[in-house]
């Protein structure tokens, strides 16, 4: 398979409306874990930081094909493996089957290679069918995203992309609980769920409502923008961290309170989860123009970069200062692309120059190794390493599929000289 590098300035004008600029400076090498004195939090940082050069980006994407493409092959969608475990496959209807198809379409991006574009087209269409599914919040993962993708970089196929994000949009609706003002996550111990993961998913209704532009549509967009809302008033803290999973009566809309989730505990901020929220409202302030979701946006971002200096990766939960904790490079990885949509949008060129130096040192330490070891390197399943799944059931640090998706659409997101 052919990888060559070649200018993604296309592709990412087509993934933002403006250019992100950077500065370049030296390479990274990874030190010891440390704690900053401003935060509890456990980091692991570069003993240099600095921004994400070309070369280093070039690099990345050399190792990241090549993976990518040893990951191909049976018809089952990879998920990722913890320690020196097997790794696992799944079928389209897991949650995490969008993350490789959106991987690859980015490395079409990237290369331009139609070997790309082949591959990608052959997963993308294992997982059209699960865009009419009503039995996940998950389609803006499963569907949104590589679909989302492939309608951008495969316009000779657009009708049929997006007849599919409309059918994946319609059936999220359907999740809807109008007293509750949210789309349901899952049952918690038999209570009516919600997530703030979910704050990824819900842009997916705001988008194909707009591109709609009916009575239907226009119901679909407020769906959307009413479900983030609700995890703005209900999800993030006077501080600006964030709850992972709350409960409600359905039949009154009542809030009943946190549920413990894969955090350190139900009163704990799980990085992955502030790294959600810093994507998913990004994004959607870039598609409404609300300032709540700015509001909301800055808020969160503004709580990751206190606690997780540039060119660091957080332990699994921003609570844990135990050096020893595993780390989660997936939710820094978020974070970076979360930092990068903010900026993009954000209208204060102060705070937009602030979160996006803080995005491209972050992604300078995680093209390094051993968060991602060079091409060359033997034994390497998967793109990022040092990820976790959910500690509290396995604590052990992994690679998995979603980490590799974020880590290559924030690379996708800069223009580095």
């Amino acid at each position: 398979m052919i990888t060559r590098p070649c200018s993604p300035a296309s592709f990412r004008r087509r993934l933002l409306r403006r250019a992100c600029a950077v500065s370049v400076t030296a390479g990274l090498v990874l030190g010891p874990s440390v704690t900053p004195a401003a935060a509890a939090t456990s980091v692991s940082c570069a003993a240099v930081v600095a921004p994400v050069t070309s070369t280093a980006v070039d690099g990345a994407w050399s190792a990241a094909t090549r993976r990518l493409a040893a990951l191909a092959g049976p018809a089952s969608f990879p998920f990722g493996a913890t320690g020196g475990g097997a790794y696992r496959r799944t079928n389209a209807y897991a949650w995490t089957s969008g993350f490789y198809p959106a991987s690859l379409w980015l490395a079409f991006g990237r290369t331009h290679d139609p070997a790309w574009q082949t591959l990608a087209r052959r997963y993308t269409d294992r997982l059209l069918p699960v865009a009419g599914w009503r039995g996940t919040h998950d389609l803006g993962f499963m569907i949104g995203l590589p679909v989302g993708l492939a309608r951008t970089l495969d316009p000779e196929r657009a009708a049929l992309y997006d007849r599919a994000l409309r059918v994946a949009a319609e059936s999220l609706s359907s999740r809807w609980n109008a007293r509750i003002g949210a789309l349901q996550s899952a049952t918690y111990a038999g209570r009516w769920g919600l997530i703030v993961d979910s704050a990824m998913n819900a842009p997916l209704l705001i988008e194909q409502g707009q591109a709609a532009g009916s009575v239907a549509g226009r119901r679909l967009a407020r769906l959307g923008l009413a479900h983030l809302i609700t995890l703005r008033r209900d999800f993030v803290r006077a501080d600006g961290s964030t709850i992972h999973r709350q409960a409600y009566d359905p039949r009154t809309g009542r809030l009943l309170g946190p549920v413990p989730g894969q955090g350190l505990s139900a009163a704990s901020t799980w990085a992955r989860g502030q790294a959600w929220a810093i994507a998913g409202f990004a994004r959607g302030y870039a598609l409404t123009g609300d300032d709540r979701l700015l509001e909301a946006a800055r808020r969160v971002a503004a709580y990751w970069t206190a606690h997780v200096p540039a060119g660091c990766v957080p332990a699994w939960d921003l609570d844990v200062s135990r050096d020893s904790a595993p780390r989660d490079s997936s939710a820094a990885a978020i974070a970076a692309y979360g930092l990068l949509t903010l900026a993009d949008a954000e209208p204060d060129s102060e705070r937009a120059a602030a979160d996006r130096d803080h995005a491209v040192r972050t992604l300078g330490t995680l093209v390094a190794a051993p968060w991602l070891p060079a091409a060359d390197a033997s034994g390497v399943r998967g793109v990022l390493q040092g990820q976790t799944y959910n500690v509290p059931a396995d604590r052990r640090e992994g690679t998995y599929a979603w980490g590799d998706a974020y880590l290559l659409a924030a690379l996708a997101l800069l223009d580095v000289s």
